[in-house]
């Protein structure tokens, strides 16, 4: 767990000094970047919770990194598409709904 919550901050430092550096007065972009960070730290430590169904769990990080390449794509220019980015969304809404079906049973 330990590792997970330095792998994260390290990765949240590194893009944000990226963001920051890249920052000329525009808020809208520069908020825009810093929201899609958090989100992929919040999908990213989503993970451990995730873990309970296994095949979900693999999806979840497939989806996960998936993700975190589409952002650093898109950070440096590469893409203007940002809607892969939540692909993370996915697995954390089968999450849910698995849960609520089991919780039915």
């Amino acid at each position: 767990m330990i590792k997970l919550g330095l792998f994260l901050a390290t990765l949240f430092l590194l893009t944000f000094y990226k963001i920051y550096s890249d920052y000329e007065g525009d808020k809208k972009k520069f908020l825009i970047d810093t929201g899609l960070l958090l989100f992929l730290l919040f999908a990213t430590g989503f993970s451990k919770y995730a873990r309970v169904y296994l095949p979900l769990f693999v999806m979840h990080i497939v989806l996960t990194f998936f993700a975190w390449l589409w952002y650093y794509l898109y950070l440096w220019g590469r893409t203007d598409k940002i809607w892969y980015i939540f692909a993370p969304i996915l697995s954390i809404g089968a999450f849910f709904i698995i849960g609520f079906i089991a919780s039915q049973t």
